[in-house]
């Protein structure tokens, strides 16, 4: 049975492959970077960051998104801190099959069995102004856990091709397939959460159209007898999408399986204000417990603001502090960094993504005053 508990601190090297990627992705991990160099000083923790090229920078490098010395370093490390990979202009000059997020960022998730992945989505009282919704729709704050089964569905369900059909007609077909098993285990990590939290879990599904909709809906029902402290519900996910726009308040938890937990995360990310607050881990199991993971922002590369010091750092620094938490047991330093980001914002400090004209008392920064602002609050 897996554990959502922490394990204990890690007190010797902890060994971290840093991945940037593209686009912005070696801007927001430089600040990850030195925002975790300052914390391993004043936790006196023994960190070894390693850096190594994924995505284009892989295959610019080495001829392939994720080149076989970069696989090596992962694998002989704790946990990965992943950028982000992809670049719109240049992924379609190679086959599908080689393009970055396929070869080098699920294929990550399968080498590593990460199957849970959590995205916290919070609205601090500081970004109401960036959420799409008006105040009264937000209450009194918006906090969301997203739990999503990362390793499953139609993303990695077989067959998958596209084929030629006659007549110059193409059919291309993608494959939902979902086991109990795969659904018990990402079940019972959502329970687990939400029974840190405030003991509510939403289950979305499509149980109306998608017989893996009826399978899901049975497992987790069946799953959720054994936490009668939280409080399930189930939820199509067009009107859990709705929902998420009229009455974000509701939710704790929702547990979604791979598609929709991809879509709707996002859309939740919104709610936070901007795609650059959103961290994200996703996780596998070593010895029961939910422990190995790769950290990433939930953003994308965004090339047009590239090399241009605009990209928003705390998606990625918030990252590196859920590293600091899951993989590495080491919850005052992650707390510090999240408590740095907070002080950060009510600091007025905002990046073009969160910055209104309208807040008079905000001032916007690039990405290297951010990432030295959260840096300076760490150490203070």
């Amino acid at each position: 049975m897996l554990k959502v508990e922490l394990k204990e601190p890690m007190s010797n090297s902890i060994q971290i492959a840093a991945l940037a990627g593209d686009g912005i992705g070696p801007e927001v991990m430089r600040e990850a970077i030195k925002v975790l160099r300052v914390a391993e000083k004043k936790f006196s923790l023994s960190l070894q960051i390693t850096e190594a090229p994924v995505g284009w920078a892989g295959i610019d490098a080495a001829g392939a998104a994720l080149p076989d010395a970069t696989l090596a370093l992962c694998k002989k490390s704790d946990a990965i801190l992943f950028g982000s990979v992809g670049l719109p202009d240049r992924d379609p000059t190679i086959p599908k099959e080689q393009r970055p997020e396929r070869a080098a960022l699920l294929r990550l998730r399968k080498e590593f069995g990460l199957f849970a992945n959590l995205r916290p989505v919070r609205l601090s009282k500081h970004l109401a102004h960036a959420c799409p919704l008006q105040p009264e729709r937000q209450g009194e704050g918006i906090d969301i856990l997203v739990v999503r089964e990362l390793t499953g569905g139609m993303y990695f369900g077989q067959p998958k091709l596209t084929e030629e059909i006659g007549d110059g007609r193409r059919r291309a077909i993608d494959t939902m397939v979902y086991t109990t098993p795969e659904i018990e285990r990402i079940a019972h990590v959502g329970f687990r959460a939400a029974r840190s939290r405030r003991k509510k879990l939403t289950s979305i599904d499509k149980a109306n159209v998608l017989e893996n909709g009826i399978l899901w809906r049975e497992v987790v029902t069946r799953v959720g007898k054994e936490y009668p402290d939280v409080e399930l519900e189930h939820m199509f996910v067009d009107n859990g999408a709705m929902q998420l726009m009229l009455r974000p308040t509701q939710f704790d938890v929702m547990l979604c399986e791979n598609m929709f937990g991809d879509i709707l995360s996002d859309e939740a990310a919104a709610l936070a204000g901007s795609l650059g607050m959103l961290p994200s881990a996703s996780l596998g199991a070593t010895s029961g417990e939910l422990t190995f993971g790769v950290y990433e922002p939930a953003g994308g590369t965004a090339p047009d603001i590239a090399g241009k010091n605009l990209a928003n750092p705390l998606a990625q620094i918030l990252s590196a502090a859920m590293m600091l938490e899951f993989s590495f047991g080491q919850a005052k330093a992650a707390n510090a960094i999240h408590e740095a980001v907070q002080r950060v914002i009510a600091d007025g400090l905002r990046t073009g993504d969160i910055y209104t004209p309208l807040d008079t008392k905000a001032k916007k920064v690039g990405t290297r005053e951010m990432g030295d602002a959260v840096a300076a609050a760490v150490a203070s």
